[in-house]
This record gives structure tokens, C-alpha cells and sequence, in this order.
């Protein structure tokens, strides 16, 4: 082979050699993961908050020789539901009413009992997280409060009730007497010495509400606020933040990325998001689950005083209300309240303050006498425009008001005051010194 031939095939090969090389830089194609634009959003772990942090009884019930005692302490409540929720249940089981041979309602405030109340109906699938449920499956049931009777508990095992107040429906599970007669000892016997006396009353046929007997002494309190952090909300809400157009508006500001719309209210401190290509209701199981977990995903927890108050399987519907020193708080605007709507595959709205409580100011002349509950019962029976027979409770809570102090840092004052509830809203009881208080209805 001469020099001149091999000149020819070195030629050749380094030709087709850059040929090879132009074609696979041309064609070359990287391997991504696949990124599906569905319900996956950007999740930033805030204050994680399990289902026994969030679902909290509102209120224990007491009942014993015709009279009846009550305590929203959340000191207490805690102390019970860390006692009962070490307890095994087993046998789940619906009771039948007719089976018990009394009335609805004689049973579920029977003499020698604890009532355990919550704000609403919990699904009993979704409180086994925080109850000992041996039973590998349990009835789809949901139950509003937790009753212990005293003349039950015999032998070695007894009967704890899960009561449906609305439905009039009871199921029972078996827990060790031993414990529950512990219990009763521990909490039932000295009721009658801690806690204040309440009256009852029967609202109509099926209903029946308790109110201390006499006024009630409770503290106006003020607190500075901290804020949320809105950038963070606004990446973990928009799948493509960078996306993301910023408007100013009246009220504060708009975030969009051409479907999603979040509005920043900066006069109630509050956010708005909505997600109209999910505006048809979808179904969902664990409705109740997928809105905490929402919330633990997008920095939502910042105040972990927010608590479940209400939940609408129907409208794909679930509200988380503030409490403080277990009382509920209300806001006209709703500054105490994160409402989710659920669609047909991921969240429709989401609609929450966005400040926490920080620290408590001490306030001269902060205690304020509330009326008795009957004083109460009476004020709302004398009104032609309140239906007394749909009222469905009555609770002290908060009124969440907003302000300035001397060195323009926002406050919130939180005043004590009478609610009732009909259907989901809660309204102010009509006192004469609470201006319109019947006219408007705070969800």
C-alpha cells in the first residue's frame, strides 16, 4: 500500500467519523423523568400536624344525679385523649336505639356518663389513626362524640360508644373495664368540684343544649401577629412559579399563571386561590385526610391552633377554625377560618389568613362577664327573626378584631362573646350592646 492510498482511507475514516459524531449530536435526546402537570404541587414542609393535632374534642360533658358539668380546657381534653387513646378497642359494632329500649337522646346524656363532644362528624376509619382499633376493618361510620357510661362497665371487657348526634346512629367498641373504671376515677368523680354547672335545654325533638348556669368570667385578650411567608405559598400553590404573573389590585395583590388565580387581601390579611379548571366536585373517601395533608404539604400550619370544625362531603367542603384556650374564633371576613373546596382531581379553592398569633399582651380591665346561658337561651327565644328550633349549638367564642397600636404594629383583640350556630354559620347572640350580631352569619 502506498502512502498516497493510505492518506485516501485515513480521509475516509475521519469523514465518516464526523458524519457519525454531527448526525448523534443532532439527534441526541436527554432521558428527564417524566413531569405530569396534574395535582402535584411543590410541597414545603411547614409545622407537619397528624390527624390527633388537628380533630380535637371541643368539649367534655359530664352527667350525674340530674345535674350536668362541662369543660372546654384544653388542658384536660388533652389529658383525656391521651388517656383513651391508649386503649384498645375491639368489636366494633352497631347498637340499635330499639335494642337499648330508651330514647335517642336519654341514652346519649344518661346519668353516670362522660360525653366527649367534636365540632363536627368524624369519619371512624380516619380517628383510628389516633384510637388503638384492633379491628382490621371498621364500619364506614362517622360519629360527632365518644360516650362512657358508668353503669356499663362490668366484667372484663365494656362497651364505649360512637354516637352520631345528627343521625341517631351508635356503634360500640370493647375496651378493657380495668381502664375504664381508672378512668372514670380519674375524671368523672371530682366533675362535680372543677367544673361549672350547666342547665339543659330541649331545642326540639331531637336536640338537646347545654349552658352554665350562671355568667361567665372570661379575659379579653390582644396579641401582636406574625405573617406567612407569600412567596412561599405562592411557589407551593402555581405548579410553574417562575410562570407566575404579579398584579397590584385594591385590595393587595393578584398572583396568575393563566388558570390559577391567587389574590393577597391586605387589609384582612388574608389569601384567595382558586382553580376554575377544577370547578366540578369530584368524590373522595378520605376528604377529611387529603385537606390536613394539603395543609402540612404548603406551609399552611404556621399556627397550630387551627383545629377541624366542619366538613361537607356533599360540597367536597372541609373548614379548619382557630381556637384559643379552647374557644372557637370568629371573623366576619374570615380571618379565623382555612376552607378548602375540593374538585374533581385536586384542590378547586383554598381560602386562609395568612398571620399566626405571635405573643399575648398583658391588657388592664381585660376580663369581661359574659351572661349566663340561660340569659342567653332567653334573648334568643325572644327574637322573631331567629328560628329557635333550627339552633343547633351555642358556644362562647372569640370575635377576632384587627387594629394599630401606638407604633403602628397590627394587633388582634380577641373579645369573648355568645354564638349560636344554624346549619354551618355561627351568628353573635343579639345583645344590645352587640350591634347586629343576628344579621350576619360567620361560616
Amino acid at each position: 500500500m502506498n502512502f498516497e492510498r493510505a492518506k485516501s482511507i485515513i480521509l475516509i475514516i475521519l469523514v465518516g467519523t464526523s458524519i457519525f459524531l454531527t448526525w448523534s449530536i443532532w439527534t441526541y435526546e436527554p432521558e428527564y423523568d417524566p413531569f405530569e402537570q396534574s395535582s402535584e404541587f411543590i410541597k414545603i414542609k411547614s409545622d407537619v400536624q397528624i390527624v390527633s393535632d388537628v380533630i380535637k374534642p371541643v368539649s367534655i360533658l359530664f352527667h350525674g344525679n340530674g345535674q350536668h358539668f362541662q369543660t372546654s380546657n384544653p388542658v384536660e381534653i388533652n389529658e383525656m385523649e391521651k388517656e383513651f387513646s391508649q386503649w384498645r378497642f375491639s368489636s366494633i359494632k352497631e347498637v340499635s336505639v330499639k335494642r337499648l329500649q330508651r330514647k335517642f337522646d336519654d341514652f346519649v346524656h344518661e346519668d353516670g356518663s362522660i360525653e366527649i363532644e367534636f365540632s363536627d362528624d368524624i369519619p371512624l376509619a380516619l380517628y383510628k389513626t389516633v384510637l388503638n382499633i384492633t379491628d382490621k376493618e371498621v364500619p364506614e361510620f362517622s360519629f360527632d362524640r365518644i360516650i362512657i357510661k358508668q353503669k356499663d362497665i362490668s366484667g372484663k371487657e365494656s362497651a364505649v360508644y360512637f354516637v352520631s348526634y345528627d343521625q341517631e346512629e351508635i356503634y360500640q367498641g370493647m375496651v378493657d373495664s380495668k381502664k375504664l373504671r381508672n378512668f372514670m376515677d380519674s375524671f368523672y368523680r371530682d366533675s362535680y368540684d372543677k367544673h361549672p354547672e350547666y342547665t339543659a335545654e330541649t331545642i326540639n325533638s331531637k336536640k338537646t343544649l347545654f349552658v352554665p348556669e350562671n355568667p361567665v368570667e372570661i379575659n379579653r385578650l390582644e396579641y401582636y401577629i406574625d405573617y406567612l411567608d407569600i412567596g412561599n405559598l405562592k411557589n407551593a400553590l402555581f405548579i410553574f412559579p417562575k410562570f407566575v404573573r404579579q398584579e397590584p389590585v385594591s385590595v393587595g395583590e393578584e398572583y396568575t399563571d393563566g388558570t390559577r388565580l391567587m389574590t393577597v387581601n391586605k387589609d384582612h390579611y388574608l389569601i384567595s386561590y382558586i382553580n376554575p379548571a377544577q370547578k366540578s366536585i369530584g368524590s373522595s373517601s378520605d376528604l377529611l385526610q387529603k385537606s390536613i395533608d394539603f395543609i402540612n404539604d404548603h406551609d399552611g400550619w404556621e399556627d397550630n391552633n387551627y383545629r377541624f370544625a366542619y366538613m361537607s362531603e356533599n360540597e367536597q367542603r372541609v373548614v379548619f377554625r382557630l381556637f384559643v384556650n379552647g374557644y372557637p374564633t370568629f371573623n366576619e371576613s374570615g380571618m379565623t377560618e382555612i376552607e378548602q373546596i375540593w374538585g374533581k382531581e385536586e384542590i378547586y379553592s383554598y381560602d386562609r389568613p395568612y398571620f399566626s398569633l405571635d405573643s399575648v399582651l398583658p391588657s388592664e380591665g381585660a376580663v369581661k362577664i359574659l351572661p349566663s346561658g340561660k340569659e342567653v337561651l332567653n334573648k334568643l327565644k325572644s327574637k322573631d327573626n331567629i328560628d329557635f328550633k333550627s339552633v343547633e349549638d351555642i358556644s362562647i367564642g372569640y370575635k377576632l378584631n384587627k387594629s394599630l397600636d401606638s407604633k403602628l404594629v397590627t394587633l388582634v383583640t380577641l373579645d369573648p362573646t355568645w354564638y349560636y350556630r344554624i346549619g354551618d354559620k355561627w351568628f353573635m347572640v343579639p345583645f344590645e350592646e352587640d350591634t347586629g350580631g343576628d344579621q350576619s352569619g360567620l361560616e
